[in-house]
């Protein structure tokens, strides 16, 4: 019996490193992962660096594409799924993962048209394209969210949790300081609306006379405009490009703000910090609010629709939590409520037994 799996996807880090952390547990277990994805993703970048072996498909996403790159990408399609046959053939894996994106379509259909068995991994709290098309044939889907269990009702679904490094656990519980301390978090990239809200919004605080010391990780494109902006306004604050190890961060933060990518969301869940969560509007399926206000059930968020924060909207909204140490502390652990550690293990082992027959 065949001890290896294929991870199928990519695209965004948001399905790339949670498919990786299950390749590292594969390979704890003793057995070989091997990535299939498309050659404009990041996984072209990421995955090779980690020491996986790697096979790129040309392949592209047509979400929120005109007309001419959609037709372009369903041109592609056929060529890349028999790539991906031929490289299933070779490499004769026990099962396939998909962990989303449209790189993880070519490679599952492979699977379906060879009878290989293969598992989803649904980071979202509301399933993708890909995913919602590609589960009635698969063999079990892992869910990041247990909102997302239900979008499965006649399918063998579980929820497992998202894959978070086990740092964030370790984030001791929240003890909200004086001054509070905010962090913004606007992803690997930046996020240009947080960049241009939160400086005006820390500055109608400050004029209230509440003012938080902040800390902003404003994405490599952004990080000397967001420094000028709080230096213009004559705010002192901490502006990074980007967080090497965002859960020291979190450890140091007694509220966040920050959009509500699956990955994002588990990680805060997973260090038990409470956040005010600006969806990102064109997220593909509003992905980002549906999974928001999965946290904002919980107790665990505040959740602003962008057409909501303006600057005052935002002061008012971290006025009233910045003030509150106990809301602070309750947050908190609604979050660490709904995380699951060890989700990279136990996704690693359903897809092997998946593989086994079991």
């Amino acid at each position: 019996m065949s001890r290896t799996v294929v991870v199928a996807g990519g695209g965004t880090g948001g399905h790339i490193f949670p498919g990786l952390a299950v390749a590292r547990e594969l390979q704890a277990l003793g057995a070989r992962a091997h990535w299939l994805g498309a050659k404009k993703g990041l996984e072209a970048e990421l995955v090779g660096q980690r020491g996986v072996p790697l096979t790129l498909v040309d392949l592209e996403g047509f979400h929120g594409r005109g007309v001419v790159a959609v037709l372009r990408a369903l041109g592609l399609m056929p060529h890349a799924v028999a790539t991906s046959i031929q490289t299933l053939l070779e490499i004769e894996p026990a099962a396939v993962l998909g962990v989303g994106g449209y790189a993880s379509g070519a490679g599952l259909m492979a699977a379906g048209l060879l009878g290989i068995p293969y598992v989803l991994q649904e980071q979202n709290s509301v399933p993708g394209l890909t995913n919602r098309f590609l589960a009635p044939w698969s063999a079990l889907v892992c869910c990041g969210f247990v909102d997302a269990v239900d979008a499965f009702p006649s399918l063998p679904a579980e929820w497992t949790g998202n894959p978070v490094r086990e740092s964030f656990f370790k984030v001791l519980p929240v003890a909200p300081a004086t001054p509070p301390r905010l962090l913004i978090l606007g992803g690997s990239q930046g996020s240009l609306f947080l960049n241009r809200t939160l400086p005006r919004a820390i500055a109608i605080l400050r004029q209230r006379g509440s003012a938080p010391r902040v800390r902003h990780q404003a994405g490599v494109r952004w990080a000397d405009v967001v420094r000028t902006s709080y230096q213009d306004l004559a705010i002192d604050a901490e502006v990074a490009a980007f967080l090497s190890e965002p859960w020291t961060a979190l450890a140091e933060a007694d509220l966040v703000v920050a959009r509500s990518g699956a990955l994002t969301v588990s990680e805060l869940a997973a260090a038990g910090r409470g956040a005010l969560l600006v969806p990102f509007a064109a997220a593909a399926g509003g992905h980002q609010l549906h999974n928001a206000r999965s946290l904002e059930r919980a107790g665990a968020a505040v959740v602003l629709t962008e057409d909501q924060a303006t600057p005052e909207r935002v002061a008012d909204v971290l006025q009233q939590l910045l003030v509150a140490p106990d809301r602070l502390r309750a947050m908190g652990g609604c979050a660490r409520g709904v995380s699951l550690p060890d989700a990279a293990r136990r996704i690693a082992e359903r897809v092997l037994a998946v593989g086994s027959g079991r």
